[in-house]
């Protein structure tokens, strides 16, 4: 239990750092393709990081396909809306709403996996909704000023929220199979493998990179995904519907860092919902 709540603080922090060079690879790039290079540098890193540390305990099967759609189809969902979120939004106003993801997925981990939440984890969970709807309706009259918001980031924000809340449980479903960090890799590919033919189909132009550009995008792929892969080791080591909350506490390091270092000054009801996400996510993993 103790190393699956680690491996879940792990993953916040992680992810934390992923939001902030995140942002900055979608400004400079453009959403789609800043994902498109990220997720490719992440199926790299996963592939080396399996070959060297994975055990596979599962055979490949017909569920296991269906598994493999269900996560590259939620993480594709996840991850589109995340860049654009971060491209258009605020750190400290789409990040808190997309915590949410965590209430999903132990959601669906009661469902899968038979997990059970205590009656102050449902509160806890309340606490996370309750959370995420005072950030989107007090984004709405946040007077102007900071970093610039244009449209499309809050139902962007909530499709990540959904993306992530499916994503992480097809994971562990995934894991026996693939290992834990091939999982990752497994899901980036049939995320991309998804993304390629819609791109094309939207004409969506996926250039290469400058130079100036790649540092970002790599530290996107590196913390991405080993984020991913503290969660998915985790939930092997504890109950998913204490792992994941846990690594939602991303939101509130997230927000922090865009206070003190971005210099993003949400107004202060935005404030009092991401402490009700940050407050919801912990105690949901007591």
């Amino acid at each position: 239990m103790l190393a699956g709540i680690l491996l879940g603080l792990s993953a916040s922090a992680s992810w934390a750092l992923a939001n902030v060079v995140m942002q900055r690879a979608g400004r400079s790039l453009g959403a789609l393709p800043a994902l498109f290079w990220a997720l490719l540098v992440g199926i790299a890193l996963s592939a080396a990081g399996s070959a060297a540390l994975d055990a596979r305990d599962a055979p490949f099967t017909a569920a296991t396909a269906v598994w493999v759609l269900v996560a590259g189809g939620s993480g594709l969902l996840a991850y589109v809306c995340m860049f654009h979120a971060f491209e258009h939004g605020r750190l400290t106003l789409a990040v808190p709403i997309m915590s949410s993801w965590a209430v999903l997925s132990a959601a669906l981990s009661i469902l899968l996996f038979g997990e059970r939440l205590s009656p102050g984890q449902l509160v806890g969970a309340a606490g996370v909704v309750a959370g995420a709807v005072v950030v989107a309706r007090q984004s709405q009259s946040e007077s102007p000023g900071g970093a610039p918001v244009r449209r499309g980031w809050l139902p962007a924000s909530f499709g990540a929220a959904i993306g992530f809340g499916v994503m992480m449980p097809a994971l562990r479903m995934l894991s026996p199979v693939f290992g834990a960090v091939g999982a990752v890799g497994a899901v980036y590919a049939a995320a991309l493998a998804l993304a390629v033919p819609l791109a094309a189909g939207f004409r969506v132009r996926l250039p290469f990179p400058p130079r100036a550009a790649w540092p970002v995008i790599l530290l996107s792929g590196l913390f991405e995904t080993l984020g991913s892969v503290c969660i998915t080791v985790g939930a092997r080591r504890a109950p998913l519907a204490v792992v994941s909350p846990l690594a939602s506490l991303a939101a509130a390091f997230t927000v922090a860092f865009a206070w003190a270092v971005l210099g993003e000054r949400p107004a202060r009801g935005v404030l009092v919902g991401a402490l009700l996400v940050s407050a919801g996510v912990v105690v949901l993993a007591l």
